[in-house]
């Protein structure tokens, strides 16, 4: 049985990818904490982000992990480091896949082969609920529920085959810590512009920061039936230090309660569900898809109608770990956040009417 007691950070230097995204943002927040004994921090980002807290003090490397070119930025950013936090994911453009997979499957296979290749301690790779195989719907699985994920989606489908690739590079090097981390949605609300970005659009998002709060919560909000959870990102953020903290080796399921049905999360919202049935839903996204109103591919619906809740058990035992938000409050929080347009300083994070990412897709953490 490996070590799992505190007291590994002292000293750690530790490379994070994706490090100006949703939890990437959030896990700087934490490691260039000076009590947090952390000797070094660098972070890999597609665009050098401003000279301000948390991104001030963190040596920066800038590669696009789509490129193979970033071979050899890799070998510099991980020479020396003794724990890699692989975060970096592209979300968008959701109408060419393709260029998806190469960040986030073909980058995931780069980062763990140049991190292996460098010696590192651990590496910690973020997954995703959507790495699970669709099924027990309102129920909480563990850790060795099937990660084959839901054919149907291109998130899932890219979340379970870079774990896969991930795991069978880290399984040829017994000496790297494997770590896998499995967080349900990720929100905060200085990420609310750039999800709106990303899910909504600029139409939609633009419309919707147009309505009053007020009418926004009278507005009866149509959805099928689902059961899902959410997690605030400074929560996940507080799990991966306590991963390198004991050098845990994963799967870590991370969720907070309660879990929401529809009805659960129209209340959260301080409205009224209007049940809809999963295919009429799903065919109207798709138009609004194919007709270019909203970037959001149909599978997201797919992936909310069929995944599995979260049993956090393993990692409130091992890592001593507990959500400080609950799941409710995450979303009510996030989705005012929102309407308001709210952003943080950076090129991902910025606020609505800000500087805005470019639409190739930045290899950022997004909310996962």
């Amino acid at each position: 049985m490996p070590d799992l007691s505190p007291g590994h950070l002292d000293g750690l230097r530790v490379a994070v990818t994706g490090a100006s995204g949703n939890v990437g943002t959030a896990l700087l927040r934490r490691l260039t904490d000076p009590a947090s004994g952390i000797a070094e921090v660098r972070g890999l980002a597609r665009r050098q982000p401003p000279d301000v807290a948390p991104y001030a003090g963190v040596r920066w490397h800038l590669a696009d992990l789509g490129e193979t070119a970033s071979e050899e930025a890799l070998t510099g950013f991980l020479d020396g480091v003794d724990a890699v936090v692989h975060l970096a994911w592209a979300l968008q453009p959701g109408r060419r896949p393709e260029d998806l997979r190469r960040v986030n499957v073909e980058g995931s296979l780069r980062v763990a082969r140049a991190a292996t290749a460098a010696g590192v301690g651990q590496f910690v790779h973020m997954s995703s609920i959507g790495a699970y195989a669709g099924g027990a719907v309102g129920q909480k699985v563990t850790e060795d529920w099937p990660t084959t994920g839901v054919p149907s989606a291109q998130y899932s489908r890219d979340k379970s085959e870079a774990e896969r690739v991930v795991r069978e590079v880290l399984a040829r090097h017994p000496g790297t810590t494997a770590t896998i981390v499995r967080p349900t949605l990720v929100l905060q609300p200085e990420a609310g512009s750039e999800i709106g970005r990303y899910f909504l659009g600029p139409l939609l998002f633009g419309a919707a920061r147009l309505l009053p709060g007020a009418v926004a919560r009278r507005l009866p909000l149509p959805l099928p039936a689902v059961a899902v959870s959410f997690i605030h990102a400074d929560d996940v953020a507080d799990a991966i230090v306590r991963m390198l903290d004991r050098r845990a080796p994963g799967p870590f399921n991370l969720a907070a309660e309660p879990l929401l049905d529809s009805d659960g999360i129209a209340r959260a919202l301080g409205t009224i569900r209007v049940p809809v049935p999963a295919r009429a839903l799903r065919a109207g996204l798709h138009a609004a898809f194919a007709a270019h109103v909203v970037p959001t591919e149909p599978g997201w619906l797919d992936m909310g109608t069929q995944l599995p809740g979260l049993d956090t058990s393993r990692a409130r035992r091992l890592l001593d770990w507990a959500p400080s938000h609950r799941s409710d409050d995450v979303l009510a929080q996030f989705v005012a956040a929102l309407g308001r347009g709210d952003g943080a300083p950076g090129p991902l994070l910025a606020p609505a009417g800000g500087r805005t990412r470019d639409p190739a897709g930045d290899p950022a953490n997004t909310p996962d």
